[in-house]
């Protein structure tokens, strides 16, 4: 007697991991830690770092659709790294400008990630690079 099989249940359970990953590829909303943000001391490089990928985390989730605000973050970080070696030429026009485009974007749905950007900003802008690290000797 004929038998019919089916070739679906079997196909399922063969298909390769890579065809079932999930493909939302959507920012998920930014993790933001007061302790982070104030415990850091952003005159040091790493904490720099930090803030920038923040702010950019940020304005990734709010932002995904504007084309403006990497540039004016990618500037910004360019005159943090020059005003830490000294070059403190163009830092307050990148700062004022990243902080007057995110103010022009900012609703009231995303006002407290937004002040969290300007905050960061502030930070990073204000941080003093003039002086050393206390030590006791």
């Amino acid at each position: 007697m004929a038998h019919i099989l089916q070739f679906e249940p079997h196909r399922q359970a063969r298909t390769p991991p890579r065809e079932t990953l999930s493909a939302d590829l959507s920012p998920k909303r930014p993790h933001l830690s007061d302790r982070d943000l104030w415990t850091r001391d952003y005159r040091e490089l790493d904490s720099i770092m930090y803030a920038v990928l923040k702010i950019k985390e940020i304005l990734d989730f709010h932002l995904y659709y504007d084309d403006v605000w990497p540039y004016l973050l990618l500037s910004f970080m360019e005159s943090a790294h020059s005003a830490k070696q000294g070059l403190e030429r163009r830092f307050p026009g990148a700062g004022a400008s990243l902080k007057d485009y995110v103010l022009s974007t900012m609703t009231e749905e995303n006002k407290r990630d937004m002040t969290m950007v300007l905050l960061l900003t502030d930070l990073i802008e204000k941080s003093p690079t003039y002086r050393g690290t206390s030590s006791s000797s």
